[in-house]
């Protein structure tokens, strides 16, 4: 069993040869390699790619055109390092392509603040609540590591 923090809730995975448990409901699926950090999965007849890398404790999902961060827990441990209130990380390294929102722009939930490109795909960077836009830390054109916070939300 593995325990992932995703956002601030955490998940307990299981994988076994048939398909996974999480927060102990079970999916048939199935995983396999195709290239590097690339995957297939497989539930019946429907086939999905995905790209997926660790980096330390920290998983990068990249699906369906969106960009996921995982953060593997071990025990007594809890995130402590995650920025706290509204900031928005880097979900893995890469190059900053769009600034879409500037320092006092009031911002809904889910709307596109930055763009990062990361393996080729462009990963919006989207406000987690509604809100004001506090202060943008990144440029068009910048290099950004994993976890560094990119915007921050009040």
């Amino acid at each position: 069993m593995i325990r992932f923090l995703v956002g601030d809730a955490e998940r307990r995975v299981e994988v076994s040869s048939d398909g996974a448990t999480i927060d102990g409901q079970a999916y048939a699926l199935e995983v396999a390699p195709v290239g590097a950090a690339t995957y297939a999965l497989r539930r019946g007849a429907s086939v999905e790619t995905f790209h997926c890398v660790r980096e330390g404790d920290a998983v990068h999902l990249f699906w369906r055109g969106r960009a996921y961060r995982f953060e593997v827990l071990r025990e007594g441990r809890r995130g402590a390092h995650r920025h706290g209130g509204g900031g928005l990380e880097a979900p893995m390294p890469g190059k900053v392509t769009a600034v879409k929102a500037r320092a006092g722009q009031a911002v809904a939930k889910g709307e596109e603040i930055l763009v990062v490109e990361a393996m080729k795909m462009e990963n919006a960077i989207r406000a987690p609540k509604a809100g004001r836009v506090k202060v943008v830390h990144a440029q068009v054109g910048e290099m950004v590591a994993p976890g560094e916070v990119l915007a921050e939300i009040e």
